[in-house]
Formats: structure tokens, C-alpha cells, sequence
């Protein structure tokens, strides 16, 4: 159930619509995404935390995963998923789909390892 809550209900090109790599953006760097983005997630953990922070996770509660993780294991996070399949889904999107949208060094064939931060 909290799976489901926690995803991003944005699909992955939408997250990278404002990455400086494609010519159309108005968004020229990292850092400006980030100021576009950050309200936004902040936003909608604090919607996730006021409908369900009392529900509980084994012995753990969502405010409790959200405040500060004290005295509980666990991680909050949906940055990737493993696929049986397909293999690792990085924000919804596969190695090979990551190898196409995701910036290059001038004259490289492959995305830079920063680049993973466009998927913030």
C-alpha cells in the first residue's frame, strides 16, 4: 500500500523536461531544476505524511520514516526499482532509455554518471 503512495506519479520524461540536454527547455542547469522541483516534492510529502503519517509500517509509522528514521531500519525512497525482467528501472526508466535521454560528455557515447541527477 505505501508503495503505491510514495511513487511519483509523474512519469520520468516529465522529470527530465526541464534538463539542459533538450534544446526546447527553459531550465539551462541542474540547479535551476532543482529550485523548480524541490517545492513540488516537498509539497507532496507533506500531503503523504498528513493522510497516512499514523498508519502504521510493521513497527514503524510514516511520520517516523519521514522525521528522522531514529531507532527504526528503514529508507524512503523510490529512486529505483529491480525488475525481474528488464532489470534496475531508474525513475521509471530503463538502462538502455537512460543511455538516450540522459546528458553526455562532448563527444562521449555514454551519459555521464551526474547525469542520474536529472532523475532527482
Amino acid at each position: 500500500m505505501f508503495r503505491l503512495v510514495a511513487r511519483n506519479p509523474r512519469p520520468a520524461a516529465a522529470l527530465l523536461s526541464g534538463a539542459r540536454f533538450k534544446s526546447t527547455s527553459k531550465v539551462t542547469t541542474l540547479k535551476e531544476r532543482l529550485q523548480q522541483i524541490i517545492p513540488e516534492r516537498v509539497a507532496e510529502v507533506k500531503e503523504v505524511r498528513q493522510k497516512y503519517g499514523s498508519r502504521v509500517l510493521g513497527e514503524t509509522t510514516v511520520d517516523m520514516a519521514y522525521g528522522g528514521m531514529r531507532g527504526i531500519k528503514g529508507l524512503v525512497t523510490e529512486t529505483s526499482v529491480l525488475d525481474p525482467e528488464e532489470g534496475i528501472r531508474f525513475r521509471g526508466l530503463t538502462i538502455p532509455e537512460c543511455q538516450k535521454l540522459l546528458p553526455k560528455a562532448p563527444g562521449g557515447e555514454e551519459p555521464l554518471p551526474e547525469g542520474l541527477f536529472w532523475l532527482l
